[in-house]
């Protein structure tokens, strides 16, 4: 048997973690890896969205992975609930005890851009940020 290095599921552990850590601070918010079909504006509660950049093999075991978060919220004449909420993110995000959340892949927080402000068609308010990771990686069992 061979052990192989795969890069952790970092994007749902991600939104598991943030659902929790903002719902805690009583932030009810509609959070998931994909856009709806369809968004209903005005947003009855914000919108995020978290993909997962290329990740790349950093050493035997851990890989550099980076979220990519989007944050709709408001609208374009009234940002600032999606600004709030966009700096907020950036903060649990880029925390260093996040390495230590339960279930957490994260070795190191190695990076951030962002938050900055996207032009949206529709009317909202819209907010995008990266965060860079050294991860660890999720061993599996091979023949």
């Amino acid at each position: 048997m061979t052990t192989i290095v795969l890069p952790a599921d970092l994007k749902r552990w991600a939104v598991e973690y943030l659902a929790g850590r903002l719902g805690r601070l009583g932030h009810d918010v509609d959070i998931g890896t994909k856009n709806p079909k369809t968004m209903p504006y005005p947003l009855a509660r914000p919108l995020i969205t978290v993909d997962e950049l290329t990740p790349t093999k950093y050493d035997l075991v851990q890989w550099d992975q980076e979220l990519a978060v989007n944050i709709r919220a408001g609208t374009r004449q009234n940002d600032r609930e999606c600004d709030d909420l966009a700096r907020l993110i950036a903060a649990l995000l880029t925390d260093p005890t996040i390495s230590q959340a339960a279930a957490s892949p994260i070795t190191s927080v190695e990076a951030c851009s962002g938050p900055y402000p996207i032009a949206d068609t529709a009317d909202v308010a819209h907010s995008y940020l990266t965060v860079e990771y050294h991860c660890m990686g999720e061993m599996r069992e091979t023949e």
